[in-house]
């Protein structure tokens, strides 16, 4: 029986959490001995929590457990990323970013993450846009080191990111696409800003051959003319999220088979499902589209790759071996 088959065989006799499965329920902790790939998740909300303890104020400590107190149990969409400016705050120079992201890696692959692709836009913190890149990229050749774990870096553009910045994050991607940066992300809040200033930008990665990810249905205030026009006139290679798709962008997703990052504890926790078997691309995972499974910040959802995983699973009433297919297509999807 070849993978799809298996694949659809195993996720149709259930649709949603408490359905009858014929399979006893996979546990993130067997999920942690398989090997996973993790292609949606963002440096910012990713620091492992044991690292910011040591490096951030006990003030400060007690102001984060507060916001993800508050996140466990809900918060709006955009609300959610009032947490980011603490976390900025917390890691503030290059030699904390280069350690955190070391310990980031390490937690990865205690997870059983083989391979990963970090996203994280430029910051200045003393040694300009660069500096900052290099300190990641130091990070993660300390974090792997002795480990199974292979990570790269996505340079990430918000939709008001001013044009000069976009284009040299291009630039960087391209000078530096050897040494472990493989693609551009377009994330950020999905209503802020028309992506006007960042096309230039984009037009340089595609001449460029460097694959983009974006970031869409993740506010149902987002107008299905702005997302035909960024599906349209990106052409990514993958998209992350997709809960709020009008249908125009939906049929042009599946039509092409376009990967889809699912972060199921995210769209959760931000109020853009109200019940984990809500997510539209769990069915689409049924229909036999291409669905990879994320994070997407584990540090603010309070989750990890093999938990996630595991919800899949459990959800779909899927076995283990099912799982192990999806982790290998997963790999396929990645950016290289």
């Amino acid at each position: 029986m070849n993978s799809l088959k298996f694949f659809l065989y195993a996720l149709s006799s259930v649709s949603h959490v408490g359905a009858a499965s014929a399979v006893s329920p996979i546990t993130a902790m067997e999920m942690k001995s398989i090997d996973k790939v993790e292609l949606h998740l963002h440096l910012g909300g990713s620091w492992p929590l044991a690292y910011l303890k040591e490096v951030a104020e006990p003030a400060q400590c007690v102001q984060l457990t507060h916001l993800l107190d508050q996140i466990e149990q809900g918060v709006e969409y955009k609300n959610a990323f009032k947490v980011f400016d603490l976390l900025s705050k917390m890691v503030n120079t290059d030699k904390k970013v280069e350690d955190g992201v070391a310990a980031l890696c390490k937690e990865l692959a205690e997870d059983g993450v083989v391979y990963a692709e970090i996203r994280t836009g430029l910051k200045d913190l003393g040694s300009g846009h660069e500096g900052y890149l290099k300190a990641v990229l130091r990070g993660i050749e300390r974090g792997c080191y002795q480990t199974r774990l292979q990570a790269t870096v996505l340079l990430s553009l918000r939709r008001d990111t001013p044009a000069q910045v976009a284009l040299q994050t291009v630039d960087l991607i391209s000078k530096y696409c050897q040494q472990g940066v493989t693609g551009l992300d377009i994330s950020g809040i999905s209503v802020q800003g028309d992506g006007s200033s960042i096309v230039p930008a984009i037009k340089r990665a595609q001449e460029l051959d460097i694959p983009i990810t974006l970031h869409i249905g993740e506010s149902p205030e987002e107008a299905a003319v702005q997302q035909m026009k960024e599906l349209e006139m990106i052409r990514p290679a993958r998209v992350g999220h997709c809960v709020h798709l009008c249908p125009e962008a939906k049929n042009w997703i599946e039509m092409r088979k376009i990967p889809i990052e699912l972060c199921l504890t995210s769209a959760l926790k931000v109020m853009m499902i109200s019940e984990l078997h809500e997510h539209p691309a769990l069915k689409l995972l049924k229909q036999g589209h291409p669905v990879i499974i994320c994070t997407d910040d584990p540090l603010i959802f309070r989750t990890s790759l093999s938990h996630e995983c595991a919800q899949v699973a459990q959800i779909g009433g899927l076995t283990m071996n099912t799982m192990i297919r999806l982790q290998e297509k997963a790999y396929s999807y990645r950016f290289t």
